[in-house]
Protein backbone atom coordinates (compact mmCIF):
# COMPACT_ATOMS: atom_id res chain seq x y z
CA UNK A 1 0.00 0.00 0.00
CA UNK A 2 1.15 3.20 -0.88
CA UNK A 3 1.16 6.27 1.53
CA UNK A 4 -2.12 7.60 0.69
CA UNK A 5 -3.76 4.51 0.79
CA UNK A 6 -2.55 3.98 4.51
CA UNK A 7 -3.72 7.96 5.05
CA UNK A 8 -6.41 6.99 3.80
CA UNK A 9 -7.39 3.87 5.60
CA UNK A 10 -6.45 5.79 9.19
CA UNK A 11 -9.05 8.49 8.29
CA UNK A 12 -11.69 6.14 7.62
CA UNK A 13 -11.01 3.91 10.59
CA UNK A 14 -10.61 7.63 12.85
CA UNK A 15 -14.39 8.16 11.54
CA UNK A 16 -15.84 5.06 12.15
CA UNK A 17 -15.03 5.25 15.53
CA UNK A 18 -16.01 8.94 16.23
CA UNK A 19 -12.36 10.57 16.45
CA UNK A 20 -11.47 13.97 15.65
CA UNK A 21 -8.13 14.67 14.16
CA UNK A 22 -7.60 16.67 17.03
CA UNK A 23 -8.38 13.92 19.34
CA UNK A 24 -6.59 11.42 17.39
CA UNK A 25 -3.39 13.87 17.61
CA UNK A 26 -3.66 13.75 21.24
CA UNK A 27 -3.39 9.98 21.23
CA UNK A 28 -0.85 9.45 18.84
CA UNK A 29 1.75 12.35 20.40
CA UNK A 30 1.61 14.60 17.07
CA UNK A 31 0.25 17.79 16.43
CA UNK A 32 -2.95 17.92 14.45
CA UNK A 33 -1.15 18.93 11.10
CA UNK A 34 0.88 16.28 10.94
CA UNK A 35 -2.07 14.09 11.48
CA UNK A 36 -3.53 15.93 8.24
CA UNK A 37 -0.74 15.30 6.52
CA UNK A 38 -0.72 11.07 6.75
CA UNK A 39 -4.22 11.07 6.43
CA UNK A 40 -3.43 12.88 2.84
CA UNK A 41 -0.85 10.88 2.18
CA UNK A 42 1.92 13.94 1.98
CA UNK A 43 3.99 12.40 5.03
CA UNK A 44 5.72 9.22 5.59
CA UNK A 45 4.64 7.71 8.49
CA UNK A 46 8.03 5.74 10.27
CA UNK A 47 6.85 2.58 11.62
CA UNK A 48 7.10 4.02 15.46
CA UNK A 49 4.10 5.94 14.22
CA UNK A 50 2.11 3.48 12.51
CA UNK A 51 2.35 1.09 16.00
CA UNK A 52 0.70 4.34 17.76
CA UNK A 53 -1.82 4.58 15.17
CA UNK A 54 -2.99 0.99 15.40
CA UNK A 55 -3.29 1.48 19.21
CA UNK A 56 -5.30 4.60 19.05
CA UNK A 57 -7.58 3.19 17.01
CA UNK A 58 -8.03 0.08 18.42
CA UNK A 59 -6.69 -1.87 15.55
CA UNK A 60 -3.58 -3.93 14.45
CA UNK A 61 -0.94 -2.99 12.66
CA UNK A 62 -2.35 -5.41 9.56
CA UNK A 63 -5.94 -3.41 9.42
CA UNK A 64 -3.78 -0.54 8.42
CA UNK A 65 -1.58 -1.98 5.74
CA UNK A 66 -3.14 -4.42 4.04
CA UNK A 67 -5.70 -3.85 1.01
CA UNK A 68 -9.21 -5.38 2.04
CA UNK A 69 -8.97 -8.07 -0.43
CA UNK A 70 -5.28 -8.31 -0.65
CA UNK A 71 -3.79 -12.17 -1.64
CA UNK A 72 -0.87 -13.36 -0.13
CA UNK A 73 -0.29 -15.75 -3.30
CA UNK A 74 -0.21 -12.83 -5.53
CA UNK A 75 2.53 -11.42 -3.34
CA UNK A 76 4.40 -14.76 -3.51
CA UNK A 77 3.61 -15.18 -7.20
CA UNK A 78 5.26 -11.63 -7.61
CA UNK A 79 8.49 -12.66 -5.48
CA UNK A 80 8.91 -16.11 -7.56
CA UNK A 81 8.79 -13.95 -11.05
CA UNK A 82 11.19 -10.98 -9.34
CA UNK A 83 13.13 -14.20 -8.50
CA UNK A 84 13.08 -16.09 -12.06
CA UNK A 85 14.05 -12.79 -13.54
CA UNK A 86 17.14 -12.70 -11.05
CA UNK A 87 16.90 -8.88 -10.24
CA UNK A 88 19.90 -7.48 -10.70
CA UNK A 89 21.17 -3.40 -10.81
CA UNK A 90 23.47 -1.48 -11.85
CA UNK A 91 26.24 -1.46 -9.22
CA UNK A 92 29.51 -1.41 -9.28
CA UNK A 93 30.53 -3.89 -6.80
CA UNK A 94 29.18 -4.63 -3.00
CA UNK A 95 30.94 -1.96 -1.36
CA UNK A 96 26.97 -0.01 -1.83
CA UNK A 97 25.61 -2.76 0.64
CA UNK A 98 28.79 -1.95 3.22
CA UNK A 99 28.14 1.91 2.87
CA UNK A 100 24.42 0.89 3.73
CA UNK A 101 25.91 -1.19 6.59
CA UNK A 102 23.22 0.36 9.08
CA UNK A 103 20.56 -0.28 6.67
CA UNK A 104 21.50 -3.83 5.96
CA UNK A 105 22.16 -5.00 9.42
CA UNK A 106 18.69 -3.69 10.16
CA UNK A 107 17.15 -5.50 7.57
CA UNK A 108 18.78 -8.66 8.63
CA UNK A 109 17.51 -7.86 11.79
CA UNK A 110 14.21 -7.60 11.36
CA UNK A 111 13.90 -10.54 9.18
CA UNK A 112 15.68 -12.67 11.54
CA UNK A 113 13.41 -11.94 14.35
CA UNK A 114 10.30 -12.25 12.18
CA UNK A 115 11.70 -15.86 10.84
CA UNK A 116 13.45 -17.23 13.83
CA UNK A 117 11.19 -20.16 14.36
CA UNK A 118 11.72 -21.10 10.58
CA UNK A 119 14.22 -23.43 9.91
CA UNK A 120 14.05 -23.07 6.45
CA UNK A 121 15.43 -19.40 6.59
CA UNK A 122 18.88 -20.18 5.63
CA UNK A 123 21.69 -17.83 3.76
CA UNK A 124 19.77 -18.63 0.53
CA UNK A 125 16.21 -17.81 1.58
CA UNK A 126 17.99 -14.56 3.64
CA UNK A 127 19.18 -13.19 0.37
CA UNK A 128 15.41 -13.99 -1.58
CA UNK A 129 14.17 -12.00 1.37
CA UNK A 130 16.50 -8.94 1.32
CA UNK A 131 16.03 -8.86 -2.72
CA UNK A 132 12.22 -9.10 -2.78
CA UNK A 133 11.76 -6.55 -0.64
CA UNK A 134 14.25 -4.48 -2.14
CA UNK A 135 12.18 -4.97 -5.60
CA UNK A 136 8.93 -4.51 -4.16
CA UNK A 137 9.78 -1.34 -2.18
CA UNK A 138 11.91 -0.13 -5.55
CA UNK A 139 8.47 -0.80 -7.49
CA UNK A 140 6.08 1.51 -5.44
CA UNK A 141 8.45 3.91 -4.64
CA UNK A 142 11.18 4.47 -6.90
CA UNK A 143 14.27 3.01 -4.33
CA UNK A 144 15.21 -0.01 -2.58
CA UNK A 145 14.74 0.05 1.34
CA UNK A 146 18.62 -0.87 1.55
CA UNK A 147 18.87 2.21 -0.97
CA UNK A 148 21.11 0.45 -3.40
CA UNK A 149 20.82 1.01 -6.94
CA UNK A 150 21.67 -2.90 -7.70
CA UNK A 151 24.44 -5.12 -7.61
CA UNK A 152 24.56 -8.89 -9.15
CA UNK A 153 23.35 -11.25 -6.67
CA UNK A 154 26.90 -13.39 -5.56
CA UNK A 155 27.98 -9.81 -4.72
CA UNK A 156 24.44 -9.21 -2.39
CA UNK A 157 25.08 -12.81 -0.53
CA UNK A 158 29.40 -11.75 0.03
CA UNK A 159 27.77 -8.30 1.36
CA UNK A 160 24.61 -10.49 3.82
CA UNK A 161 27.44 -13.27 4.47
CA UNK A 162 29.99 -9.87 5.85
CA UNK A 163 27.20 -8.32 7.78
CA UNK A 164 26.27 -11.75 9.20
CA UNK A 165 30.04 -12.28 10.46
CA UNK A 166 30.26 -8.69 11.81
CA UNK A 167 27.17 -9.26 14.02
CA UNK A 168 28.20 -12.31 15.26
CA UNK A 169 31.56 -10.97 16.15
CA UNK A 170 29.47 -8.13 18.33
CA UNK A 171 27.09 -10.93 19.76
CA UNK A 172 23.98 -9.16 17.62
CA UNK A 173 23.51 -12.83 15.80
CA UNK A 174 24.08 -16.69 17.07
CA UNK A 175 24.47 -19.33 14.76
CA UNK A 176 22.33 -21.97 15.46
CA UNK A 177 23.16 -25.61 13.95
CA UNK A 178 21.17 -28.52 13.99
CA UNK A 179 21.25 -32.54 13.24
CA UNK A 180 19.09 -32.14 10.43
CA UNK A 181 21.40 -29.35 8.10
CA UNK A 182 25.20 -28.14 8.63
CA UNK A 183 23.68 -24.82 7.19
CA UNK A 184 23.60 -22.44 10.24
CA UNK A 185 20.23 -20.23 11.58
CA UNK A 186 20.97 -16.97 13.48
CA UNK A 187 19.15 -16.11 15.95
CA UNK A 188 18.94 -12.24 16.92
CA UNK A 189 19.94 -11.20 20.24
CA UNK A 190 19.27 -7.63 19.89
CA UNK A 191 15.75 -5.51 18.41
CA UNK A 192 16.27 -4.27 15.33
CA UNK A 193 15.93 -0.06 15.27
CA UNK A 194 12.74 0.05 14.26
CA UNK A 195 13.22 4.43 14.02
CA UNK A 196 15.33 3.19 10.70
CA UNK A 197 11.85 1.96 9.33
CA UNK A 198 9.34 3.63 7.60
CA UNK A 199 5.62 2.07 7.31
CA UNK A 200 6.10 1.82 3.67
CA UNK A 201 9.46 -0.32 4.50
CA UNK A 202 7.54 -2.45 7.41
CA UNK A 203 5.06 -3.57 4.56
CA UNK A 204 7.56 -4.51 1.72
CA UNK A 205 9.67 -6.49 4.20
CA UNK A 206 6.66 -8.23 5.61
CA UNK A 207 5.56 -9.29 2.49
CA UNK A 208 8.81 -10.48 1.47
CA UNK A 209 9.09 -12.70 4.35
CA UNK A 210 5.54 -14.97 3.17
Amino acid sequence: MTNEQIGLRIKELRSQKGLSQEELARRVELPRTAVTKIESGSQELRFRELEKFAEALGTPISELVEKPHESPASVMCMSSTFMDNSFMMTSESSEEYKASNTRLRTMLLFILQRTAGNPEMDDRRIADTILTADRLHREAYGHTISRLTHTSRPELEHAIQETINEMIEKNELTPVTSNRSTTPRYLPETQPDLQLITAAEYIMMEKAIL
